[in-house]
């Protein structure tokens, strides 16, 4: 864990510390010739500013000058027989390891970082920067102190939130991996059948675009409750999906499967009831696979019990379905159909963006859109991109729907006042696998607009196969002007790798975060989130922000821009208000 904080911290906390280093050559340089026997005036003031500690070896060996926040890091009281900010290293352990630390180390290194419970019981992590300097003739070491407990407490829990789910509390897929793991080494020794069942809400998009998410919430964690009330001990159920749950179970043979999925079938039969609207009647979907028929790994038995369930809901839901490999192909939903009439409606214009507000917190002021694409299927309504985009990201109609969707948002948002920025979504495999920079510049000269008005959005819960490809794409794109943003950060496999690995200008945080909001540690992460973010130079987004409640709270915590139902909902283009401002 300590190796991945280091990792994690180098970037930001580098550009930070190259600054502090500077500034402390600046200082070393109006030493007089004795270098360090004692600071003058002008240069204790600088120092003792500083929020970093500042820990500089004497040239006499029993001693060592700290700054303010050195001396408070390390518990120093002051030496009424030394100078003032002069400290006796034997007097302190933490003092002289800091030391024995700097001189030991080579120029360049990087010194481990100190960990510790403080005199309160509370825990703190330090990193360590080494200052190597020659003025004068005369070799200057020190360390700066830079304290870093906050983004380790924000690591560890992220690293729980991948773990948990924050909305039903079930496991997420990294544990799920884990456990089925486990469940195929044991199975490989005991002869047990081991599968992987699939369990979607049928009507969970009916609620969402009906009733709100404060409903289609409440909606996934009645359907988690009664899901984890069929699951025995020895399984474990984890949410895969927006509105979509998998559960590992271990059984005699592969024959008591059907029961197993008639208990969850029958689990998913019950009457939604949300505030102010009448009861709704909620089914499910379930896929099925087996290990060694379907599939030896954890990876592959979720990906073809999820098309499995597919299946089963195309055919009407509220049924279970085995993974069939002539009906679930690799380009899921299996009706090979979809890709024709994706095809289709990219030819007959079906495909439309609608755009969401993005607010300023304090003002309520309008400063852009998020460009959202939705098909106008012909038989089934309105759908949101979950229900196409992996069909189109296997099948490569990708590009054509990126296309799309980045030259009409150019387009509509060149009608729009020159203060106002409009968000693309951009899958990765669109950005490795096409000229994403060129097809951004051929959009933004077809609109005649600048390029500082367009935000490509980048959804971090996508698994990235090439992180060097990625980061030079994302690189490549900022140099054209365009900002860039990490998508639903938080939810998924590395938040902190992927902040460290690429530049971003903007995170947005995931709306379940936002409406776990309530939950203190839900809202601690948040608020360092949040803090660590205004460090690093990087504007935050709170996504799927509904109440007043929300909005002031994370306002409260610094948080400067927002977005959700309570701003205004999708709209199109020719809907958008007129208005600056949008009243809560």
């Amino acid at each position: 864990m300590t190796h991945d904080l280091v990792t994690f911290t180098a970037l930001p906390f580098a550009i930070a510390a190259t600054g502090i280093l500077a500034a402390a050559a600046i200082l070393i340089l109006i030493f007089n010739s004795r270098i360090l026997a004692g600071l003058k005036r002008d240069a204790r003031q600088v120092l003792s500013g500083l929020s970093d500690g500042i820990v500089i070896l004497s040239e006499k060996p029993d001693r060592a000058y700290c700054n303010p926040a050195a001396a408070a890091m390390l518990g120093l009281s002051p030496d009424p027989d030394l100078p003032i900010g002069y400290h006796r290293i034997l007097g302190s352990r933490l003092l002289r390891d800091v030391c024995a630390g700097a001189t030991a180390a080579r120029r360049g290194e990087i010194l481990p970082p100190i960990e510790l419970v403080d005199a309160s019981g509370r825990f703190r992590s330090w990193r360590q920067s080494l200052i190597h300097a020659h003025v004068a003739g005369t070799a200057v070491v020190g360390v700066v102190l830079q304290d870093r407990t906050e983004v380790h407490t924000l690591s560890h829990l992220l690293e729980e939130s991948r773990r948990r789910d924050p909305l039903t509390g079930l496991a997420t897929p990294e544990l799920l991996h884990d456990r089925t793991g486990q469940a195929l080494e044991t199975a490989a020794r005991t002869m047990m059948a081991v599968a992987m069942i699939v369990i979607e809400v049928d009507q969970f998009e009916k609620i969402f675009e009906e009733r709100g998410w404060a409903a289609a919430s409440e909606l996934l964690i009645e359907a988690a409750m009664h899901v984890s009330a069929s699951v025995r001990a020895m399984d474990l159920i984890a949410r895969v999906g927006q509105s979509r749950f998998a559960v590992v179970v271990t059984l005699g043979d592969s024959a008591s499967l059907p029961g197993a999925a008639e208990r969850f079938l029958n689990a998913m039969r019950f009457a939604f009831q949300s505030a102010a609207a009448a009861p709704m009647a909620i089914t499910g979907s379930v896929g099925l696979a087996r290990a060694g028929l379907d599939g030896s790994t954890s990876l592959r038995l979720l990906e073809r019990a999820g098309q499995a369930c597919s299946r089963a809901r195309s055919e009407g839901g509220d049924r279970c379905r085995f993974y069939d490999p002539q009906s679930d192909l690799d380009t899921t939903p299996s009706d090979q159909g979809l890709i024709a009439e994706i095809r289709g409606g990219l030819e007959q214009g079906r495909f439309v963006m609608r755009y969401q507000p993005i607010v300023t917190l304090r003002t309520r002021q309008i400063v852009g859109f998020e460009a959202l694409m939705r098909w106008n299927h012909p038989l089934r309504g309105e759908l949101s991109p979950h229900e196409f985009i992996p069909t189109a990201e296997k099948s490569g109609l990708i590009h054509a729907l990126g296309d799309f969707a980045l030259i009409q948002s150019c387009l509509d948002a060149a009608t729009w006042s020159p203060t106002m920025q409009v968000s693309v979504n951009m899958s990765v495999v669109e950005l490795l696998e096409s000229d994403a920079p060129r097809r951004i510049m051929a959009a933004l000269a077809g609109a005649e607009l600048a390029p500082h008005r367009v935000r490509i959005e980048i959804t971090e819960t996508a698994r990235i196969p090439d992180l060097g490809r990625l980061r030079t794409a994302i690189d490549e794109i900022r140099t054209l002007g365009v900002t860039v943003a990490l998508d639903d950060f938080g939810t998924g496999h590395s938040s902190l790798t992927h902040l460290q690995s690429l530049s971003f200008d903007c995170l947005k945080i995931d709306h379940r975060f936002v409406q776990d909001l309530a939950t203190p540690r839900t809202a601690s992460m948040i608020a360092m989130l949040v803090s660590y973010a205004r460090q690093i130079g990087v504007m935050v987004v709170a996504e799927g922000v509904e109440t007043e409640a929300q909005a002031t709270q994370l306002a409260a915590m610094g948080c400067t821009h927002a977005q959700g139902w309570l701003f205004g909902h999708p709209m199109l283009a020719e809907d958008l208000p007129g208005r600056e401002a949008v009243k809560g």
